[in-house]
């Protein structure tokens, strides 16, 4: 009875650290993911900065990979693909422009971007 009570707190000490380390794994997971977002907002505004491309949305797509190590297992994202949603991707000339400028800003390939036309609200489909 006495040996029970004994590793008790040993048992309440890995509970504690084990709920710690998950704690922080998806705290940093969360981060990730905001500064993804701010990326992807900060692209876009500054795609609209060019001539004739107005209003314009991107998103990231992200292929995950995990790596083993001592004890562990991190995940890493690697950048796979670009899709833009811009109002002048209507013109070949602007998607032209927009995949080689995000090829060369985020150096992916051209064939790894999408560049759709936006569509305007109140427009039918």
């Amino acid at each position: 009875m006495e040996k029970k009570q004994a590793n008790r707190p040993i048992l309440l000490i890995v509970i504690a650290v084990v709920f710690i380390i998950f704690l922080f794994m998806f705290l940093s997971q969360s981060e990730k993911g905001e500064s993804n977002s701010s990326n992807e907002e900060q692209l876009a505004k500054l795609l609209s900065e060019i001539q004739s491309v107005g209003q314009v949305q991107v998103y990231f797509h992200y292929d995950q990979q995990s790596e083993k190590q001592f004890l562990s297992v991190s995940q890493q994202q690697k950048l796979s693909g670009v899709i833009i949603v811009a109002q002048g991707a209507n013109s070949t000339d602007v998607k032209t422009m927009l995949k080689e400028t995000v090829g060369h800003v985020l150096q992916i390939p051209s064939h790894r971007i999408q560049v759709v036309p936006m569509q305007i609200k109140g427009e039918n489909k």
